[in-house]
């Protein structure tokens, strides 16, 4: 069955309901689970997509054009007792500068460098971004998927996890932890808090220490929440204008531990209504 034949034919089913839970971690209404979860989970469509949407962050880089060139260079020739590498001229010590001839040389030019014209940049269809788009957030909910992944999930909470939009408004990384410990992550947000040298060369490269990836807060609006998740650990906030398949499956991996806060989970069918346009 396809996509869009399984969402149309969900249209007239009774729909499932998910609790929405308040600051203090306690059930206050009911609603009914958008039409998005009933989205087939395709790994294979998520990690695609991420692959290609990672490209857009990547920035060009490359070897000066000019590099190994910055000098008036000729070789000595024969009969000196030396080899006959161009030399940079007027110098009077002889130190070789290969220019755009001996890359082996000392000051040469790089071999085989890395360009910056090299096309980087993946396009993604409009229609398959938003087919791994629904299918990713379909991952959120299945809580074998999202446990398999690593994450800590206390017995007994129901997946998609949804807050009143007071969520939006706290603006304390204490007020924040605290909610998240009554939720039952307290055992999550210690391992994201582990910190870990990387083994290799990458630790001498800028990124010496890394962490897990904890849970994502989604809001429809930020009324500081964002600042104080970004005094968190391995916590992420995206507001549901922004949400992309790069935070729903860091490292191509999906059914990361998502936080919907009650008005972003109601409006996620508007993705849906694009989808089946």
């Amino acid at each position: 069955m396809s996509v869009t034949s399984s969402l149309l034919t969900s249209q007239k089913e009774q729909r499932p309901k998910v609790p929405v839970l308040d600051l203090e971690c306690k059930e206050v209404e009911l609603v009914e689970l958008p039409r998005v979860f009933d989205t087939p989970a395709r790994k294979d469509l998520v990690r695609r997509a991420y692959v290609h949407l990672m490209t857009h962050t990547l920035q060009p880089k490359g070897a000066s054009k000019a590099s190994g060139h910055k000098y008036s260079v000729e070789s000595w020739g024969a009969g000196y007792g030396m080899a006959r590498i161009a030399r940079i001229k007027g110098a009077g010590t002889g130190k070789a500068a290969a220019g755009g001839f001996v890359p082996s040389a000392v000051g040469g030019r790089p071999t085989h460098p890395p360009k910056p014209e090299k096309k980087i940049h993946k396009k993604l269809n409009k229609k398959e971004k938003l087919a791994s788009l629904l299918s990713a957030i379909a991952f959120t909910a299945i809580p074998e998927a999202v446990r398999s992944r690593g994450h800590r999930l206390p017995n007994g909470l129901r997946l998609p996890i949804v807050v009143t939009d007071d969520i939006e408004g706290v603006d304390k990384a204490k007020e924040l932890r605290e909610f998240l410990e009554r939720l039952g992550l307290g055992e999550e947000l210690e391992r994201c808090g582990e910190e870990k040298i990387r083994a290799g060369k990458g630790k001498m490269r800028g990124r010496r220490y890394k962490r897990r990836v904890g849970p994502l807060i989604v809001c429809l609006n930020d009324r500081g929440i964002a600042k104080a998740v970004s005094n968190l650990p391995g916590v992420d906030f995206a507001k549901l204008s922004d949400l992309s398949v790069l935070h729903l499956a860091p490292g191509a991996m999906p059914a990361r531990l998502v936080i919907w806060s009650k008005s972003a989970l109601l409006s996620l069918d508007s993705k849906l209504e694009k989808f089946l346009a």
